[in-house]
C-alpha cells in the first residue's frame, strides 16, 4: 500500500485509539514491552531479595518475626508512598520523566543498602528505593497501555506481569550465588544488593529511548508531538490535522476518582488490589524462611525455583483467556483457585502435595496479577488512569505492608505456619469473591 493510499480521507479525524488500532503491532511495540518488562525484572527481584537475607539480618541484629516483617515491608512503604505521589505527578506534567527518573531513583538506594549498619539503616534504605519501586508500578502500565492497539492490550498487558517471575528467579540465582555460597564472607548480603542494582542503571539508559505517552499528549492539546509519536508507533506518517484532540478538556482532578460513576471499578479494584498485595507480599517475602524451616526436607533453592517457573504457566493461561472469556471470569477464578491451593499448602501432610500445592498457589497468584494491569487500564479514564493506579498501588502496598508484618505475628503468636499460610488462602478467596460480585466484564472496551 502506498503512503498516499495509507493516509485517511481529508478532512475526517481520529482520535488515538483509532490510530493505534489501525497501526496494529509495530517493532516500536516489541521495543516497549522489552524495555517496561525489564523493569518489572528488577521491581519484583528488589521487592523479594530481602526475604533471602532476612535470616542473615536476624542472625546478626537478634531480630523476633515482627522486626523481620517490618524489614521485609519496609519497601512497600516507599512504594506506598511512591505510587501515590507520582502517580498523581504523571498525570499532570507527564508519563515520560517519572517513567525515566524512578528507575534511577531505586537504583541508587538499593546500592546504598549495601552500605547499612543496622535494622533502623536497612528499613530507611529499602524505603527510600520502595519510593523508585512505587513510581515504576505506576506507570509502566500507564505507559504501556497508552501505546498498545486496543485489540492487543489486553494480552500484552498480561505479557508485561510475564516479567515478574523471571525476578524471582534473578533474585533466587544471585542469592544462590553470594548466601548459598558465602561469596563475599560475612559480607555476602552487602555485595548481593550492589550486584542487584547494576542492571537497573543500565536499564535507565535504555528506557530514555521511549516517547511520551500519544494520549497525554492529545489531551493536553500538544497534536503535534502526539503525531510524532503516533508516527513512531505505528511506522506510518500521522499528520496533526488529523489528529482528534480533547484541548477543552477540564483539568484532571483525583476526586473524579470518588464520584458516582466510579464507585463500583473503585470497590472492586480496591479489594482485588488488598487481596493481591496481602496474599503475595504476605507469602514470597517469608517464602525462603517457610521453606527453610518447614516440615519436609526439600533443597530451599529448588523449592524457590519451582515456585517461579511455576508462574510462567500462570501467566500464559492468563493471556489466553482474558480475550477468551474475558477479564471478570479469568481474574475471580485463579482468585478463587489460588484460595484452594494456599490452602493445601497450608495443611499439606507429605511432600507430594506440599510441592504441587506450591506449584498452583504460584500459578493462580501470579496469574491473577497478570489480569489485573489491563483490567484496571480498561476501568479508569486517560485522565485519572496513572492516578488511579497510584491510589490503587497506595492502598494495595499499605495492604502488602500489612501482610509480612502479620504473617510474622501469626508465626510467633501459634509457633507455626500453618494459620499464617491459612490465613494468606483466605485472603485471596476473598478476592475472588469480590471480583465475582462486582466485576463487570471490559474485553473490547475503548480507553476514554
Amino acid at each position: 500500500m502506498s503512503v498516499a493510499e495509507a493516509q485517511p480521507p481529508v478532512g475526517i479525524r481520529r482520535d488515538v485509539e483509532e490510530i493505534l488500532r489501525e497501526g496494529g503491532l509495530s517493532r516500536f511495540h516489541r521495543k516497549a514491552v522489552l524495555v517496561t518488562g525489564a523493569a518489572w525484572t528488577f521491581v519484583a527481584m528488589e521487592i523479594l531479595l530481602v526475604g533471602f537475607v532476612q535470616t542473615i539480618f536476624a542472625a546478626k541484629w537478634n531480630l523476633n518475626g515482627t522486626w523481620q516483617g517490618l524489614i521485609n515491608s519496609s519497601a512497600l512503604a516507599g512504594s506506598l508512598f511512591g505510587s501515590l505521589v507520582l502517580g498523581r505527578l504523571a498525570d499532570r506534567i507527564g508519563r515520560r520523566m517519572i517513567f525515566q527518573y524512578a528507575i534511577l531513583w531505586y537504583a541508587v538506594f538499593t546500592a546504598l543498602t549495601a552500605a547499612a549498619w543496622g535494622p533502623w539503616s536497612v528499613m530507611t534504605l529499602r524505603f527510600l528505593a520502595g519510593i523508585g519501586l512505587g513510581g515504576m508500578l505506576v506507570v509502566d502500565p500507564s505507559m504501556l497501555a497508552e501505546y498498545l492497539p486496543p485489540q492487543r492490550r489486553g494480552r500484552l498487558l498480561v505479557f508485561l506481569d510475564f516479567w515478574w517471575p523471571v525476578g524471582l528467579l534473578l533474585a533466587t540465582g544471585l542469592s544462590w550465588v553470594f548466601i548459598g555460597h558465602s561469596v563475599g564472607g560475612a559480607d555476602s548480603w552487602r555485595w548481593l544488593f550492589l550486584a542487584a542494582s547494576f542492571p537497573a542503571f543500565m536499564a535507565f539508559i535504555v528506557r530514555r529511548t521511549l516517547p511520551e505517552s500519544p494520549y497525554y499528549l492529545a489531551r493536553t492539546g500538544r497534536t503535534d508531538e502526539a503525531a510524532a509519536v503516533l508516527t513512531e508507533i505505528t511506522e506510518r506518517p500521522v499528520s496533526p490535522a488529523e489528529l482528534e484532540t480533547a484541548a477543552s478538556e477540564r483539568r484532571s482532578s483525583i476526586r473524579e476518582l470518588f464520584t458516582r460513576s466510579l464507585a463500583r471499578a473503585d470497590a472492586l479494584m480496591i479489594g482485588v488490589w488488598v487481596a493481591l498485595n496481602i496474599s503475595y507480599y504476605g507469602l514470597f517475602l517469608w517464602l525462603p524462611f517457610v521453606l527453610n524451616g518447614d516440615k519436609f526436607t526439600i533443597d530451599v533453592y529448588l523449592l524457590l525455583t519451582l515456585s517461579a517457573l511455576s508462574q510462567f504457566p500462570g501467566y500464559a493461561a492468563a493471556i489466553w483467556l482474558v480475550d477468551r472469556i474475558g477479564r471478570k471470569p479469568t481474574l475471580a477464578a485463579f482468585l478463587l483457585l489460588g484460595g484452594v491451593s494456599g490452602y493445601a499448602f497450608a495443611a499439606a501432610d507429605s511432600a507430594t502435595v506440599y510441592v504441587i500445592s506450591l506449584f498452583f498457589v504460584g500459578f493462580f497468584n501470579l496469574g491473577a496479577w497478570g489480569v489485573l494491569y489491563p483490567y484496571t487500564s480498561e476501568l479508569f479514564p486517560t485522565r485519572v488512569r496513572a492516578s488511579a493506579f497510584g491510589l490503587l498501588e497506595g492502598v494495595g502496598k499499605g495492604a502488602a505492608i500489612a501482610g509480612p508484618y502479620i504473617f510474622g505475628n501469626l508465626r510467633d503468636a501459634t509457633g507455626g505456619t500453618f494459620w499464617p499460610l491459612t490465613f494468606i488462602a483466605l485472603v485471596m478467596a476473598g478476592g475472588g469473591i469480590v471480583a465475582t460480585a462486582l466485576g463487570q466484564e471490559t474485553r473490547g472496551r475503548k480507553l476514554l
